[in-house]
C-alpha cells in the first residue's frame, strides 16, 4: 500500500448540488466558522444540476476568496458518480489529502476536524473513515453498518453502541454512509470510484463492501460527530426516492449476496407493498417500479447490453 498522509493533510470536503445551494452556503460557512485553519481546508462542490446557478453568485460575492472548486457536471449524474468528479479531482492534485464526502444537509459537531484528525493519526492504514450520525431529534441515525450476505439485511443503528465522545477511538464497520465518509487517499493504490450504475442509495455500502474485499480498513468514529436531516433533498420526491432505493438494494445483493437474499428480497418487494399500496401509494409504487427496473437491467444483462441503466424518474430527467 502507499504511505498514509500525515495528519496535517489538507481536508478536501466534496459535495453534491442537486438543487440545494442554500443547504451548501450553510454547510461551507459552518465549517469556515469553525475555527479551523483556512489553509487546510478545501471545498469541491460537484453540480449536478446545471440550472441551478445560485452558487456562483455567492462565491463571487464573498469578502475574502474562499477555497472552493465547483465543478459543473453537465447533467445529474447521482450521488456516486458526482461523487467520483470530486474523488478524481483530489486524487489528481493531491494524493495525500482526505477527500470527507459530506451530504448539504449534514452538519459537523464542533471539534469533529480536530476528532477526525486523531483517529487517522493514532490508526495511520485506515483506509475509509465514517462518523456517527445523529438526526435533528438528537437520535441516533448511523452508528456502524453491517451486512448479512445470507440475508441481504444491511443495518445501520445499533442501540448498544458506545457513542461517548471520550476517549477519542474508532470501531469496525462493515459499510460507512456517504452522508459523512473520509477517504485517506495515501492509502490507496488507486482512486477510489462508486459504481456508476447506482443513481441514488446503496453506493456507499456498495464501495464499503469492495474495499473490505480489497483488504482496506473501515472505521467509525465512537463519537457522533456530524447531525443530518435525513432525506431533505430526496424526500421532494417520494416515489422516486422508493424507486432508485429498491433498484440499489437489489442491484447490491446481486452483486455481493447469496442467490437466497436475492430471492427473498425479490418476493419481499413483489408483496410488502400491498400492505401499504392504498395508505402510502407513492412509496408502493415507488418499490413495484423499482422492481421492475431491476428485472429490466437483469433482461439487458442477459442480452449483454452495456452500460448503466438508471431508472428513469423525476431525478434522472431533470437537471
Amino acid at each position: 500500500m502507499a504511505t498514509p498522509p500525515s495528519s496535517s493533510s489538507p481536508i478536501y470536503f466534496i459535495t453534491v448540488n442537486y438543487h440545494c445551494g442554500d443547504y451548501i452556503r450553510g454547510l461551507i460557512e459552518a465549517i469556515i466558522a469553525s475555527g479551523e485553519e483556512l489553509d487546510s481546508l478545501k471545498f469541491i462542490i460537484v453540480n449536478n444540476s446545471p440550472s441551478d446557478q445560485s452558487l456562483r453568485p455567492w462565491l463571487e460575492a464573498a469578502p475574502i476568496p474562499l477555497p472552493v472548486q465547483l465543478i459543473e457536471a453537465g447533467a445529474n449524474l447521482g450521488f456516486g458518480s458526482g461523487c467520483n468528479l470530486g474523488l478524481r479531482h483530489v486524487w489528481q492534485s493531491d494524493r495525500q489529502a482526505l477527500a470527507w464526502l459530506i451530504n448539504p444537509d449534514a452538519r459537523l459537531d464542533a471539534g469533529a476536524i480536530a476528532y477526525v484528525r486523531q483517529c487517522l493519526g493514532d490508526d495511520p492504514q485506515i483506509a475509509m473513515l465514517g462518523t456517527r450520525i445523529r438526526d435533528p431529534r438528537g437520535e441516533i441515525w448511523f452508528s456502524h453498518g453491517s451486512f448479512n450476505r445470507w440475508t441481504g439485511q444491511l443495518r445501520h443503528r445499533f442501540p448498544g453502541d458506545d457513542c461517548r465522545p471520550s476517549p477519542v477511538r474508532t470501531w469496525p464497520s462493515r459499510w460507512l454512509s456517504g452522508c459523512s465518509m473520509l477517504f485517506q487517499l495515501g492509502v490507496f493504490r488507486d482512486c477510489p470510484q462508486f459504481d456508476p450504475q447506482y443513481f441514488l442509495d446503496y453506493e456507499d455500502a456498495d464501495i464499503s463492501e469492495r474495499q473490505h474485499r480489497l483488504g482496506y480498513r473501515l472505521r467509525v468514529t465512537q463519537a457522533v460527530l456530524v447531525e443530518h436531516q435525513v432525506s431533505a433533498i430526496t424526500q421532494r420526491a417520494p416515489r422516486a426516492k422508493y424507486q432508485h432505493a429498491t433498484f440499489s438494494k437489489l442491484y447490491f445483493l446481486h452483486r455481493h449476496a447469496t442467490p437466497l437474499a436475492l430471492l427473498l428480497n425479490l418476493t419481499y418487494y413483489a408483496l410488502r407493498p400491498l400492505s401499504f399500496c392504498l395508505s402510502d401509494p407513492a412509496r408502493a409504487q415507488g418499490r413495484w417500479w423499482g422492481l421492475g427496473d431491476y428485472l429490466r437491467w437483469g433482461w439487458r444483462r442477459l442480452l449483454r447490453r452495456p452500460g448503466p441503466l438508471h431508472p428513469r424518474t423525476s431525478f434522472t430527467l431533470s437537471s
